[in-house]
């Protein structure tokens, strides 16, 4: 529900404009002259007791404020960094196994799934011969270990 001086309308824009600023590391007197204007109408921005106007709004935007968000209260989903849209713009160029490519590489570059269990390992079978390991460690065939062998008498 909306007052009809639009008081709730101009509170909740101040504060998320706020929440850009500080996003951003912005002072208040720093952000409010990027606009041009004083440290007083940045105040009384975020109270809600005055709204910035679209020329100030539109600077804001070139310096990263997401004006949909402040305005709305709607995140701009499409607004990307430069970095972003560089590589999607590159990805756009590549051919089906250029993008095939950049997709393998982007999954295996996801942080390792750590696996539950045992880090230490667990030995079945006689000393001598090995036939099954527990924990983190994968050998296919059996091995064989010789520990403390008869020692060769020398005369």
């Amino acid at each position: 529900m909306v007052n009809g001086d639009g008081t709730e309308i101009r509170v909740g824009i101040g504060a998320r404009l706020k929440e850009e600023r500080e996003r951003l590391g912005y002072s208040q007197p720093a952000f409010a002259a990027l606009g041009g204007a004083s440290k007083g109408s940045q105040l009384a921005w975020e109270k809600g007791s005055a709204m910035p106007n679209a020329e100030f709004l539109h600077i804001a935007a070139s310096v990263g404020v997401d004006v949909l968000y402040v305005v709305t209260g709607r995140r701009n989903m499409s607004s990307l960094a430069a970095e972003e849209e560089a590589v999607i713009a590159g990805y756009r160029m590549l051919d089906a196994r250029g993008r095939t490519g950049v997709l393998a590489l982007i999954s295996g570059m996801q942080p390792p799934v750590a696996t539950p269990g045992r880090t230490g390992m667990v030995f079945h079978g006689q000393v001598g011969e090995v036939k099954n390991i527990e924990g983190d460690y994968q050998q296919n065939e059996p091995v064989t270990i010789n520990v403390g062998g008869k020692k060769k008498r020398t005369k």
